[in-house]
C-alpha cells in the first residue's frame, strides 16, 4: 500500500507545477486540453447523431406498423390470416389498412398524394398521438384526416371540404376534413390523407374487401425475429418489418455516424501523442531524479509504473474535464434549444441530443486505453536508465 502511494506521489510530482516547472506543466496542460476537447466533441457528435436517428425512428414507427403482411398488392382474406397469428405473445395489436395514390383538390390548389384507409384499435390508438386538430373518432365516419403540410398546401382546415380524385376508373369524391395530423416527417405530412377502411374500399376499390395487415409488437427491435415466426405460419403472403423497409436510410445514418466518430477520434489520438511527448520531456527533464530514485533502491518496473501512472492521470484529467464540458454543452442545448433548424428540411425545429450510458463507457474506455498506450514508450525509456548514466547529468 505504501509503495503504491509512493508511486502516485512521484507521478503527481513529475507532472510539474505551474510556477516551479512551467515547461513540463504546460506540455501536460496541452495534453489535458486535447483530450478534453476530443471527449466533448465525441459526446456532442454521438448525441446529435443518436438524436436524429432516434427521432426519425420514432416518427417512422409512428407513421407505419412495426410489421406488415401484404399481398400482391393486397390480401383478399386478411381477416382469416390475422386469426392465424393472433396467438403469438409478442403481438400487441393487429389492424388492417390499404392505400392508393390520389389527387387532392381544393378551391385553391390541386396536389398529388396517397390516401390510406385504416381499421383497428392499434392503428387508431397510434394515430391519436399525432392528431393536432379534430379527433380520431371521426375516422369511423364519412370524412378524412389530412397531413398538416398537405392541409397547408390545400389551404383547408377542419370543417372544410375537399375533392379526392382516384379509383379505377378515376372518380371525384367530395369529402369533409375531420382532422389534421402531424407525424413530423415532412414527406409524409405533405402527402397523406387517412379515412375509414370500409369507406375507402367502397369508394376506391368498388366495394372489394382488399387490405393488408399491420402489426404492432412489444419490442420493435425484435421485429425481425417476430416476422420470422409469422413467415413460418403464413406462406402465401409477404412479411416485411419497419427495419427492412427503411434499411437503406438507417444504414446511411449508421455509416455517417461511424465516419464522424472515426474523424473525431483522431482528436483523442493526437492528444495521446501529446501525452507521449509530454512524458518523454518529463523523462529527460527528470533524469537526475530518476537516477537518485534508482540509487535509493527503486526498480526499473517501479519507475515504469510511475510514468504509466503519470500518463493515466493526464488521461483521467482530460476525461473528467471533457465529460463535464460535454455534459454542460448538451444540457444547455437541450434546455434552451439554442440551435434552431429549418423544420421543412429536418422535420424538427431544434437540435435533438440523446446519449446513452453505453456510449459514455466506450468513450471512457477509449481514453484509458490511448492514455496508457501513449505512456508505454516513455515509461520503458525511463525504466531502462542506469543510475550511473542518469547521475552523470548531475
Amino acid at each position: 500500500m505504501r509503495i503504491n502511494r509512493c508511486l502516485f506521489f512521484l507521478a503527481r510530482r513529475f507532472l510539474g507545477r505551474r510556477h516551479q516547472e512551467s515547461f513540463i506543466w504546460f506540455t501536460g496542460f496541452v495534453s489535458v486540453v486535447g483530450i478534453t476537447l476530443g471527449v466533448a466533441s465525441l459526446m456532442l457528435v454521438l448525441g446529435i447523431m443518436n438524436g436524429f436517428s432516434n427521432d426519425l425512428k420514432r416518427k417512422i414507427i409512428g407513421a407505419n406498423p412495426h410489421i406488415v403482411i401484404e399481398g400482391d398488392p393486397y390480401l383478399y382474406d386478411y381477416e382469416k390470416i390475422a386469426e392465424r397469428i393472433k396467438f403469438l405473445p409478442e403481438i400487441t395489436g393487429i389492424s388492417y389498412f390499404a392505400q392508393t395514390q390520389v389527387i387532392y383538390k381544393s378551391s385553391l390548389y390541386m396536389i398529388g398524394g396517397y390516401l390510406r384507409g385504416i381499421e383497428g384499435n392499434s392503428e387508431i390508438s397510434n394515430l391519436k398521438q399525432f392528431v393536432r386538430q379534430g379527433d380520431t373518432d371521426s375516422i369511423n365516419s364519412e370524412g378524412i384526416i389530412l397531413g398538416s403540410e398537405l392541409a397547408k398546401e390545400l389551404g383547408v382546415g377542419v370543417g372544410d371540404t375537399i375533392f379526392i380524385i382516384g379509383g379505377l376508373p378515376p372518380k371525384e369524391f367530395l369529402v369533409p376534413v375531420k382532422g389534421i395530423i402531424e407525424y413530423g416527417v415532412y414527406n409524409i405530412d405533405v402527402s397523406v390523407g387517412i379515412m375509414n377502411l370500409r369507406i375507402f374500399q367502397d369508394k376506391f376499390f368498388s366495394g372489394k374487401r382488399l387490405a393488408n395487415i399491420g402489426i404492432t409488437v412489444s419490442d420493435i427491435y425484435h421485429s425481425e425475429n417476430i416476422a420470422k415466426k409469422i413467415r413460418e405460419i403464413i406462406h402465401d403472403a409477404k412479411v416485411n418489418t419497419w427495419m427492412r423497409k427503411n434499411k437503406i436510410l438507417f444504414a446511411a445514418l449508421a455509416l455517417e455516424k461511424k465516419a464522424m466518430l472515426l474523424i473525431l477520434s483522431i482528436i483523442i489520438i493526437v492528444a495521446s501523442f501529446n501525452i507521449a511527448s509530454s512524458l518523454m520531456m518529463t523523462v529527460y527533464r527528470k533524469i537526475r531524479e530518476i537516477g537518485v530514485l534508482k540509487t535509493l533502491g527503486m526498480t526499473g518496473s517501479q519507475i515504469r509504473a510511475v510514468f504509466l501512472i503519470e500518463g493515466f492521470l493526464i488521461g483521467i484529467k482530460g476525461l473528467v474535464y471533457g465529460l463535464s464540458l460535454g455534459s454542460v454543452i448538451i444540457w444547455v442545448l437541450k434546455r434552451y434549444n439554442i440551435i434552431h433548424l429549418p423544420e421543412f428540411i429536418y422535420s424538427i425545429s431544434y437540435l435533438p441530443l440523446e446519449l446513452s450510458g453505453k456510449e459514455i463507457f466506450l468513450i471512457c474506455a477509449a481514453v484509458f486505453v490511448m492514455s496508457l498506450a501513449a505512456s508505454v514508450f516513455p515509461a520503458y525509456k525511463a525504466g531502462k536508465l542506469e543510475p550511473a548514466t542518469a547521475l552523470r547529468y548531475e
